[in-house]
């Protein structure tokens, strides 16, 4: 079973929708897509430090071509050598977020853009598909644990964004 199966089946286990008791999923759900959305505005903006503020100590990243980052400070090394890269630039915008009936696991999910340009200075745009598990924190802050990503057809979903 490759990697994006069991983050997919992750996802699914924690796409509970169910009436809410006492838990208000859908606040949580907007909260979850403006964590989501924020996350998305530091990356464009190549700022870190904030994209520090979004992953969980022990989380997970599997980025296309890259091996398993492993833990907050694997991810940023990560992050940082990407972002070292000539004419580096990630964009990515949730299409759909879900909650956990407890709200305290979410999954967002949706299209990015990569672009980089090549050593004679040509830009190259490439898209795929995210998926994020998320958590709330013991402060109540939404954390990624889990985030994989694929390449695949264009992200039809960035249009306009």
């Amino acid at each position: 079973m490759n990697r994006m199966h069991v983050v997919l089946g992750l996802a699914m286990g924690v796409m509970v929708t169910a009436c809410t008791r006492g838990v208000d999923t859908n606040g949580e759900r907007a909260a979850l897509l403006r964590a989501d959305s924020a996350w998305a505005a530091a990356a464009a903006a190549g700022d870190i430090e904030k994209l520090g503020t979004f992953w969980a100590e022990d989380a997970v990243n599997y980025f296309p071509g890259a091996p398993v980052a492993s833990g907050r400070g694997a991810i940023l090394g990560l992050v940082a050598r990407n972002r070292s890269m000539p004419g580096f630039r990630v964009t990515w915008k949730a299409t759909e977020a879900r909650v956990s009936e407890g709200a305290d696991l979410g999954v967002t999910r949706g299209p990015f853009q990569l672009t980089t340009s090549t050593p004679d200075g040509t830009s190259v745009t490439r898209s795929g598909h995210y998926v994020a598990v998320w958590q709330k924190s013991a402060a109540g802050d939404w954390e990624c644990i889990v985030e994989s990503s694929i390449f695949g057809p264009p992200a039809d979903e960035m249009k306009g964004s």
